[in-house]
């Protein structure tokens, strides 16, 4: 019992932040259900997506102005009070949601626009879905738990005029006060909610979070306090579960809370069947039966299933994607089908003119790790790649695999160099292939002074024969231009030896 209980301590931060979560949003979404306004949480968590996104395009950082993100994420969603509050029509003619969709649909594709000019638009929408609930600390779960105080005091404060326009509103309406006014602070208070939910769960859980448990309790009952209660009950306890299963799984963490969390409303469903229906016998054998149909469609759908590929194919199969990340799983893996390295091999030296610069690193990298010194003409073209990380693994190649002669297109290469640091690690890895031509260059280096001079005097002092100092380069350079036919370099040992010196 005492190890289902157990989470590490790096778990602990992300369940005190779905605890939090629970506590506003299972209050909040009573509220929303009650008004049938239901998507309007996805609708705002959009619009503060929205702010956020426009703010990165505007030029502050993500991770790094987060305050000035937050108030863009903020004024964001305070318009979008401002729109709710007031396209809201009497006699519903256009239904609230309706026009709630289209905000949320408008809002979706304009944060699309928005992040295609940006680029990181892909990792900045996964980051609007998923939020990073695994990677939250305790600064922001306090701040956040503070913020969301704060609301639910100005809630408890101006209780009975939101519950009325909640559960009464055609009374409240009656008595006469501005009820488009109380929808304001109601979305507006929203906003607050939301912009840091969002942050820290992403949209999906954070709707999860305020429908689920609210439909739950009004199945089970009609009080509202009673509601309140079961919510955050029902709430916490599936936050603790799905964390847990999170840790114990590997599965992530936010999409796991949501099936827990609509696992609990099926149970909460049957029950309510069960006990509102007149004959127990008769409800006890549909749900046997609808369970049934469901077990019966699910195992058709894995009857059908296609069979296991062949993992040698599947990693082909996954050269070839047009998705990145297959191509790069696949350059991870095929090293372990060495043995029919003809079949792949030729697709593999493809990909070092693949379009993405990550996928050209790791076709290197797996040539090198099968030893294929034929590949080297084609990996010593990246050379002048527009990525310094291919570059730099196209120098790891040269280490493994080449030679003086891949060595001296290295120094080539070092002496048109702008990137100081770039050209150090050039004139290095053409010293480690064995390319004596290196050693003036690393003088010069060192001669010069700046930030890589001592890199450079301590790359020469330990591979040549000669004892000297840092300021005797004049002293080394004689040498070397005496002694450079005999230089003969020992690559296991990387050091240069010269007969008669």
């Amino acid at each position: 019992m005492e190890q289902f209980f157990y989470l590490p301590s790096s778990m602990l931060w992300p369940l005190a932040a779905c605890l939090v979560l629970t506590g506003i949003h299972v209050y909040l979404g009573v509220h929303v259900v009650a008004r049938k306004v239901i998507f309007v949480d996805l609708a705002l968590a959009q619009i503060a997506a929205l702010g956020t996104v426009t703010g990165i395009l505007l030029g502050y950082e993500a991770g790094t102005d987060t305050t000035a993100l937050y108030l863009y994420s903020l004024a964001f969603t305070f318009f979008g009070a401002f729109v709710f509050s007031v396209t809201k029509m009497k006699g519903e003619r256009v239904p609230h949601e309706a026009i709630i969709g289209i905000v949320y649909a408008v809002t979706f594709a304009a944060t699309m626009l928005v992040l295609s000019r940006s680029a990181l638009g892909p990792q900045e929408l996964d980051h609007i879905i998923k939020g990073e609930l695994l990677w939250v600390q305790g600064p922001t779960v306090i701040k956040t738990a503070l913020i969301y105080a704060a609301v639910g005091i100005f809630h408890f404060l101006f209780r009975k005029k939101f519950i009325s326009i909640s559960f009464n509103q055609e009374q409240a309406e009656q008595s006469g006060f501005n009820g488009r006014f109380w929808d304001f602070l109601f979305y507006m208070s929203f906003g607050f909610v939301i912009t840091s939910s969002v942050a820290i769960a992403g949209v999906f859980l954070v709707f999860s979070y305020l429908i689920i448990p609210a439909v739950g309790a009004m199945l089970l009952t009609e009080k509202l306090g009673t509601r309140l209660a079961i919510g955050w009950i029902a709430g916490s306890v599936c936050s603790f579960i799905g964390v847990k299963l999170s840790w114990d799984t590997g599965l992530p963490t936010s999409p796991l809370v949501v099936c827990v969390l609509a696992a609990a409303l099926i149970l909460g469903a049957f029950y309510r069947y069960l006990v509102s229906h007149q004959n127990k016998a008769l409800a006890v054998k549909n749900m046997i039966i609808g369970t049934a149909v469901v077990g019966v469609f699910i195992a058709s759908i894995l009857m059908f299933r296609k069979g296991e590929e062949d993992p040698l194919e599947h990693n082909i199969h996954l050269l070839v994607s047009q998705l990145v990340t297959d191509r790069i799983t696949a350059l991870s893996a095929l090293e372990s089908h060495i043995a029919e390295k003809n079949v792949w091999l030729p697709m593999a030296l493809e990909r070092l003119e693949d379009k993405d610069a990550e996928v050209r690193r790791k076709a290197i990298n797996l040539l090198v790790r099968i030893g294929e010194e034929h590949a080297l003409p084609s990996i010593m073209r990246l050379l002048s790649d527009n990525s310094d990380a291919v570059r730099l693994s196209v120098m790891d190649a040269v280490k493994i695999l080449g030679g003086p002669s891949e060595g001296e297109r290295l120094i080539e290469a070092a002496q048109t160099e702008e990137d100081p640091e770039m050209r150090l690690a050039l004139a290095r890895t053409a010293l480690a292939a064995g390319a004596a031509d290196a050693v003036p260059l690393l003088a010069e280096i060192v001669k010069e002074g700046g930030l890589f001079s001592d890199e450079a005097y301590d790359a020469l002092k330990h591979s040549m024969p000669l004892e000297f100092q840092k300021s005797e380069t004049a002293r080394l350079l004689r040498w070397f231009h005496k002694y450079r036919d005999q230089l003969k370099w020992d690559k296991s040992k990387e050091f240069f030896t010269a007969d008669g010196s």
